[in-house]
C-alpha cells in the first residue's frame, strides 16, 4: 500500500481525497496553486457587511445525497437548512411563475403541473407524449425530451433547471449523466412520464419528493394522524458551505498532513513505483499521486510530465482529458437595503430563450435564515448568476459593467426598488464541466487509461458529478481504489 501520497489540487475533491488517505494511514502532502484552499467553495464577507461570511461559489449541497451529509457529521459540523417560507420562480413570457411541483427536474408526470409555466399548446404537447424509437447508448437530454414532450418544455423549463446546473444547454448535455432515471425509458422506448411518476412515488414513500427546484410537496401523514414534514432539499453551514473547506483543512493539519498553498505544480511524471511531482521549488517522488484538478489542468500537468508520450498510456489519458469541455460563469453578489416593499421568494431562474445576461438569482437571506439573522434590519443579500456555454461575450466586460447590466436586469425581473449598497463579482473561468452525450463512457475510458499509469489517479467534478456530494464520493472511491 502506498505510504506517501501527493494530492494536486485543494478543492473539495482534493481535500476529501487527502482526508480519506490520512484515515487509511498514508502520509499526505497537498499542493495548491492558490493562496487559499477550497476551489469553487469560496468565501466572501461582502465588504464587511457580513462578517460571518457567505459563499461566492457553490452555496449548498443536496441533502438527500449521503456523501456531504456524512462528511459534515464526521467533521462535527452543524448543518443548516433553507427556509420553508420561500419558493423559487421561473421567468416566463407572462412573468414569474412558481417552479412547478410534481416534476423530476422539470420533467412532469402530469403536464397539468406546468400550467402557468407552459402555454396551452405546450401543455397539450406534453400530454401527447411521442414514444420515440428505443436508443442504444446515450443521447442528448434536451433533444430526447423535446422529441418526447415538446420544444416548449425544454426551452422554458428544462434549460433553466438542468442546463443551469452546468452553465450549459440541455440539448448539448447527456441524458445518462443529467437524468439517469429516464435512461431506461429512452432505451426501451417506453413512456418518460410514467418513469417520472414511478420515481416521484418512490421518493415520496421513502424520504419525500425532494426534487431540487420542484417546490415543496404536501407533508405526508404520520402513523399518529399528524403530518410529517418532508426532508430539506439542501443543506449548508452557518457562514456558508465554504465552512467545509475550513473544517477539512483543520482536520488535515491536526493529522500532520502537509499543505503547500501557493505552490503551482508544473508537472506530474509517472515513474514506476515513484511518480514525481515537479514545482518551481524542485521535484519530489511519492508512492502515489492523486490529480484533483479540472480536466484541462490535469491534462496540462500530465502532458508536461510526459512530453514525449506519443501513444503511451500517459498520452492516451491526456487525449481523453482534452475531450472534456468547460463553461465559464460568474456570481455577482449584492447587499440590498429596502426603500419600500421587501423581497419575496427565494429567487428565480431565467431560460436562455428569454435573452439577457442573467440566468438565475438567489435571494440568499430569504433562503437561509442564519444569513437573515446576521444582517441589519431591512437588508438583504442576493446572488446573481451569469454565463452559459456558448455565450462568453460578457467575459470581455469589466466588473463595473457586469454589475450595472446584471442588476438592472434583476430589477426588471423583481420590481425591487431598494438600494444596492455593496456589490462584487466572482468569476469562475472554465469551472463547470459539460457532460456531453456519452460522458459515462468517456469517464470509463479515463479511468481505464489512468489505471495503466502506476501510482497515478484522477478525481474531480468532471468525472461523476458536479455537485459537492458527487465530488466527495468520487474522491473517496479514488482513494479506496488507489490503496486497495
Amino acid at each position: 500500500m502506498p505510504q506517501s501520497i501527493a494530492v494536486v489540487g485543494a478543492g473539495v475533491s482534493g481535500l476529501t481525497a487527502a482526508y480519506a488517505a490520512l484515515q487509511r494511514g498514508a502520509d499526505v502532502t497537498v499542493f495548491e496553486s492558490a493562496e487559499i484552499a477550497g476551489g469553487c467553495l469560496s468565501r466572501t464577507d461582502l465588504g464587511g457587511h457580513l462578517p460571518v461570511g457567505a459563499d461566492d461559489g457553490a452555496e449548498a449541497s443536496l441533502h438527500r445525497r449521503p456523501e456531504a451529509r456524512g462528511l459534515v457529521e464526521e467533521l462535527g459540523l452543524s448543518p443548516v437548512f433553507p427556509s420553508r417560507a420561500h419558493g423559487s420562480r421561473l421567468i416566463t413570457p407572462r412573468g414569474p411563475a412558481p417552479i412547478p411541483a410534481g416534476t423530476l427536474m422539470g420533467v412532469p408526470a402530469d403536464p397539468e403541473s406546468l400550467r402557468g409555466v407552459l402555454s396551452e399548446e405546450g401543455i397539450a404537447r406534453a400530454h401527447a407524449e411521442v414514444l420515440t424509437p428505443a436508443i442504444e447508448g446515450d443521447v442528448s437530454c434536451g433533444d430526447f425530451l423535446a422529441a418526447r414532450l415538446g420544444d416548449e418544455l425544454v426551452d422554458r423549463v428544462l434549460d433553466p433547471l438542468i442546463g443551469g446546473v452546468y452553465a450549459g444547454r440541455c440539448r448539448e448535455l447527456s441524458l445518462e449523466a443529467t437524468l439517469p432515471a429516464l435512461l431506461p425509458a429512452a432505451r426501451a422506448g417506453t413512456s418518460v412520464r410514467e418513469a417520472v411518476a414511478e420515481v416521484l412515488a418512490a421518493r415520496t414513500r421513502t424520504s419525500g419528493a425532494d426534487i431540487p427546484g420542484a417546490g415543496w410537496r404536501a407533508p405526508a401523514p404520520t402513523a399518529a394522524g399528524g403530518e410529517q414534514e418532508p426532508p430539506p432539499v439542501f443543506l449548508s453551514l452557518p457562514g456558508g458551505i465554504n465552512g467545509l473547506v475550513t473544517a477539512l483543512t483543520d482536520a488535515l493539519s491536526a493529522r500532520a498532513a502537509v499543505l503547500r498553498l501557493g505552490t503551482r505544480v508544473r508537472a506530474v511524471t509517472p515513474g514506476g513505483r515513484a511518480p514525481v511531482v515537479s514545482t518551481d521549488a524542485g521535484a519530489e517522488a511519492f508512492d502515489a499521486v492523486i490529480v484533483a484538478l479540472p480536466a484541462w489542468a490535469a491534462h496540462d500537468v500530465l502532458s508536461a510530465g510526459s512530453p514525449d508520450s506519443g501513444d503511451s498510456a500517459a498520452g492516451g489519458l491526456t487525449a481523453l482529458l482534452q475531450q472534456i469541455d468547460y463553461a465559464t460563469s460568474a456570481v455577482l453578489t449584492g447587499v440590498m437595503r429596502d426603500s419600500g416593499a421587501g423581497l419575496e421568494g427565494s429567487g428565480f431562474l431565467v431560460p436562455p430563450s428569454a435573452g439577457g445576461l442573467v440566468k438565475a438569482s438567489t435571494f440568499s437571506s430569504n433562503k437561509w435564515p442564519w444569513m437573515a439573522d446576521a444582517l441589519p434590519e431591512h437588508h438583504h443579500v442576493v446572488r446573481v448568476s451569469i454565463g452559459r456555454r456558448g455565450d462568453e461575450a460578457w467575459t470581455l466586460q469589466d466588473d463595473e459593467t457586469l454589475l450595472d447590466t446584471a442588476f438592472a436586469e434583476w430589477r426588471e425581473h423583481t420590481g425591487y426598488e431598494g438600494d444596492l449598497v455593496h456589490a462584487e463579482v466572482k468569476r469562475w473561468e472554465r469551472a463547470l464541466p459539460q457532460y456531453r452525450p456519452g460522458h459515462a463512457q468517456l469517464v470509463g475510458s479515463i479511468d481505464a487509461a489512468a489505471a495503466d499509469l502506476p501510482g497515478i489517479a484522477v478525481t474531480g467534478s468532471y468525472l461523476e458529478g458536479v455537485g459537492i456530494p458527487a465530488c466527495i464520493g468520487r474522491a473517496r472511491s479514488t482513494v479506496d481504489r488507489l490503496l486497495s
